[in-house]
């Protein structure tokens, strides 16, 4: 399940996909580019499961955790929002994750927001990547938007939004059967787009 032989050449290229050259282990994903309402989303969970702040304090360790083997198998952690920088910076070092992002892009950045496509746009292009390369997890109607706008595929919450994946928590699943299981439909829907 681990993304193997691949080099620079690779990364970039979706004709790879459809002429044999990328192993079927090779992940397309290459960045999981987060709002930060997704992040409290997880953090209200367990913030509501025990006061103590126990449950938060594991939930937040789950993050690292999965974040770090992310990182082993090269994929990127980013951040779009359109709240300010100080605001986003200042949630994510209350819950200890402000170092845990390669990238975290906000209005201060860009002059149009999310159902915009600047802040995906600008995000990528710090990546280095393709938007095919990058996998959004959104919750609001203007993040979904602005990320199929933008060519990414969409991961959001169960509900009224339709995004091409649908999943309830980060953490519900090991990482690397999530992140298989979000490239198969992605190749899916790349070979019928």
């Amino acid at each position: 399940m681990s993304p193997i032989n691949f080099g620079p050449s690779d990364v970039n290229n979706p004709h790879n996909l459809f002429y044999a050259h990328v192993p079927e282990s090779f992940w397309i994903t290459k960045a999981l580019i987060f709002d930060l309402e997704w992040i409290r989303r997880e953090m209200a969970k367990a913030e509501r499961a025990m006061p103590d702040h126990t449950e938060l304090k594991l939930t937040v360790q789950g993050l690292k955790e999965t974040f770090l083997n992310l990182r082993r198998y090269e994929v990127r952690i980013a951040m779009t929002s359109n709240l300010s920088s100080a605001e986003v910076v200042r949630e994510l070092s209350r819950l200890e994750l402000a170092n845990d992002f390669d990238s975290i892009r906000c209005k201060d950045d860009v002059k149009v927001l999310k159902p915009g496509t600047e802040l995906y746009q600008i995000s990528l292009d710090t990546l280095g990547l393709k938007p095919f390369k990058a996998i959004a997890f959104e919750v609001t109607p203007e993040g979904l938007a602005g990320a199929k706008a933008a060519g990414l595929f969409c991961v959001t919450p169960p509900g009224e939004m339709a995004g091409d994946y649908t999943l309830n928590s980060f953490l519900e699943k090991p990482i690397l059967h999530l992140l298989e299981e979000l490239d198969q439909k992605k190749k899916a829907a790349l070979v019928q787009g």
